[in-house]
Order: C-alpha cells, then structure tokens, then sequence
C-alpha cells in the first residue's frame, strides 16, 4: 500500500506507533507501517512531523515528494551498506564492452514495447477502423526494423554508440509518436511529443509528462535500493542535474506502464477538466496517480514470473547488478511483446 498525500493542509505524523494523517483536528487515515510501501507527497502546503521521519527510517519506507510536473524534487531513504563493488563496477563499464551493451538493450526494449503497442492498438481496430488500422500495423513493421538495428548495432566506443543508438531511438520514436496520435480521442491536438522543458500546453504531453515523473520516483527508489549511483548511465550521458540511470532504467518501463494509461484516460476522462492555466487540475493529477498505481499492481509474467509490474522494476534493476557483478551472463529488457 502505498500513502499518497494529495491535499494542502494535512498533516502527517505518528500516533502509538501508527502512521496517522489529519485535516485539522479531523482524522482521515490511521495505518500500521508494515501496511505501508512508500510515502509520496504529491501536493504543497502539507506537514510532517520528526517522529514520522524516525518511524519511517526504522520501517525502511521510503518518502517521495513530487514536483508540480510529477518528478522527485526531494527523497527520504533509509540508510544502507554501500554496495561499493557495485558502483565500482558500474563505473568501470562505462568504459567497457557492458556499457555499449546495457544501452544497447535499454534502447532496443524500449523501442520493442513502442512496437507492441501499436501493433496491438492496429489489431483491435481491423474490424471497426481499418485504414487507421492499416496504418499502425505498417507503423508496428518499421519500428520493428529499427529495433533489429539496434539489436546488430556494433560499437567500440560508449560515446560514440550514445550517439549512434539515439539516432536510432530517434528514428523509432517519431514513427511511434505520429502512430500514438491516431490513438487519441478526435479532436483532441497533439503537436508531437513534447518533453516537460519544452514546456508543452496540451493533454496528452502534459499527462505523459507528469507520469513519467512518477515512473522516475518509482525506478530510483529500485536503483538505490539495488546499491546504485542513480546519477551514473549507459545510454543517458552523466549530469549532475538528470539521473542518467534512472532514465536508462526507465526506457523499458515507459510504454508499458505510462503511455497505456495516459491513453485510457484520455478516453474516459472529460477533456474539459484536464488543464487549467496550462498544468494539470487537481482531479486530473489525482485520476493519474491513481491511474498509475493501479498499473503498478497488476500483475504480468516476464521470465517466468508472474509479479505486480511494480516488483518487475526492481527485479530489473537487481537483474543489472547480476550483469554487471559477473553473476548473470546478459540482461533481458521488460518487454511485453
């Protein structure tokens, strides 16, 4: 269970032992840690107090808070071992053949779940839309020819395969992101994708935006947790202002999770009550929280496990470790084909 504050003038803190939130002198939820997976703070103008930071580090729950655009702004997490081996490895294969391989595959498994969604978005409209359904098949084959690029794609050098390979990504992302449109509600404009800095002003960019935010929060609590600098990528050059892993990690985990939910709400949601003054309303960010973390909790079978797609992230991020410790021969991307 994950505690989601959402609303100005709450307050958090602790009571017996139990985690407790209030409006004023009102009680509105009162839980056991045990029952508690994380904390995220969605909204400003809530409180909370020390005891609850102290119950939380002993409970080993971590504590998000989230910018207005869906992004971690500020983290709480326990204190653990170093994990020294692995960051020194991690380093050492930015200058290696593991480097060029794990961006390869973030790449290649990002690229193959755009295929999928639009391959399956072509089937279900064969009978109902069919020129539009001919269309995102078509669209499906070519971005399947860019993911085999990728996949034989050869390079000697990280620098020079970032490159190389984001061309490739590139080229794949515009075929799926002129596809994506045909999936969107009529009369809905979308000028492309549009990423947070470019300071986009329609529905679709702006939902897209704000859950990969979350999905950012959710893949670097798995990396931190794993023993990794989230800050240190493969296919993402280092920045100190971008966690480089967290955006290699979270390549695989975009189309399955983000882009299906942001294309059902567009669906249900009433259009008119998405933005307001160019950021999402209250309701809207609320419906794509919820949204997102129901996605996160339902189940799915990748390498013969059937686990919440949520413990899939962190299944692969510790399958990235094994890689690179020397203890699994290669890393499979979360696909679902």
């Amino acid at each position: 269970m994950r505690l989601v504050v959402n609303k100005p003038g709450l307050f958090i803190g602790v009571k017996r032992g139990m985690i407790v939130v209030k409006e004023r002198s009102k009680k509105l939820v009162e839980v056991a840690p045990p029952q508690i997976s994380r904390v995220i703070i969605t909204t400003r103008g809530a409180s909370l107090s020390t005891a609850l930071l102290r119950l939380l580090a002993r409970h080993k729950i971590p504590l998000i808070v989230l910018s207005g655009t869906g992004f971690p702004s500020a983290k709480m997490l326990p204190v653990r071992g170093g994990a020294v081996r692995l960051k020194r490895m991690q380093y050492e294969a930015q200058r290696g053949e593991k480097g060029i391989y794990l961006a390869k595959r973030f790449a290649w498994g990002k690229v193959v779940n755009q295929k999928a969604l639009i391959y399956h978005a072509g089937k279900s409209r064969l009978k109902t839309k069919k020129d539009i359904a001919k269309k995102l098949l078509n669209a499906a084959i070519e971005i399947s020819k860019v993911a085999e690029k990728i996949r034989l794609y050869d390079g000697q050098n990280l620098e020079e395969c970032r490159m190389d390979i984001m061309r490739l990504e590139a080229e794949a992302a515009e075929l799926y992101w002129n596809a994506f449109q045909d999936l969107l509600p009529e009369g809905l404009t979308f000028p492309g994708r549009k990423k947070r800095f470019d300071k986009p002003s329609d529905p679709a960019n702006i939902l897209l935006n704000y859950g990969y935010g979350l999905l950012a929060s959710e893949v670097l609590i798995a990396l931190e947790y794993t023993g990794f600098e989230p800050y240190v990528g493969f296919l993402h050059k280092d920045s100190p202002r971008r966690p480089a892993l967290v955006m290699d990690l979270m390549e695989e985990f975009r189309q399955p999770i983000v882009d299906r939910i942001v294309l059902r709400l567009l669906r249900t949601m009433d259009s008119s009550k998405i933005l307001e003054g160019g950021s999402l309303t209250r309701e809207a960010r609320l419906e794509i929280i919820r949204a997102f973390y129901e996605r996160l909790d339902e189940t799915y079978t990748f390498k013969g496990r059937n686990l919440p797609i949520g413990d899939h992230i962190l299944l692969q991020s510790r399958r990235m470790a094994l890689y690179l410790l020397d203890k699994a021969s290669g890393y499979d991307p979360f696909t679902m084909r």
